[in-house]
């Protein structure tokens, strides 16, 4: 099987499609993905991690998936990045850097991150206030 697979076979197990929902299966088919270098299985064993599906809830390990997601260009973990920044989640809470991911994951199409980083505009978040670049980018 390859990491695609892996990944499909624990998206399916965690919302039980054509399966019995089991999340403790998802996640070890999302980490077997992962540890074939899967960008976006690395992401989701974040988002396990972060949310507690099939694994003890843990901030840190959750950060330190994303940003290896992240590293491989995957622009959902460089978004997730951004909000753990954002939100304090397995990292210190750190504005700027929350508004430099959210504009790395908007560059490569995220639009949850274009949201987040015309929010940080129009607000001053992290960035200078710009009114102007916050409907620009929205």
């Amino acid at each position: 099987m390859d990491s695609n697979e892996l990944r499909k076979l624990g998206y399916n197990y965690q919302y039980g499609i054509e399966v019995e929902k089991d999340e403790k299966k998802a996640f070890e088919y999302y980490m077997k993905a992962a540890e074939l270098g899967n960008a976006v299985a690395i992401n989701d064993v974040g988002i396990c991690y972060e949310d507690g599906i099939g694994v003890e809830k843990d901030g840190k390990k959750a950060f330190e998936y994303y940003m290896k997601a992240a590293e491989l260009g995957n622009a959902t973990a460089i978004y997730n990045v951004g909000i753990c920044y954002d939100n304090g989640i397995g990292v210190e809470k750190d504005e700027k850097k929350a508004f430099e991911y959210y504009i790395k994951a908007a560059e490569l199409g995220n639009a949850n991150a274009i949201y987040n980083a015309g929010i940080c505009y129009d607000n001053g978040i992290g960035v200078e206030k710009d009114e102007k670049k916050a409907l620009n980018i929205i």
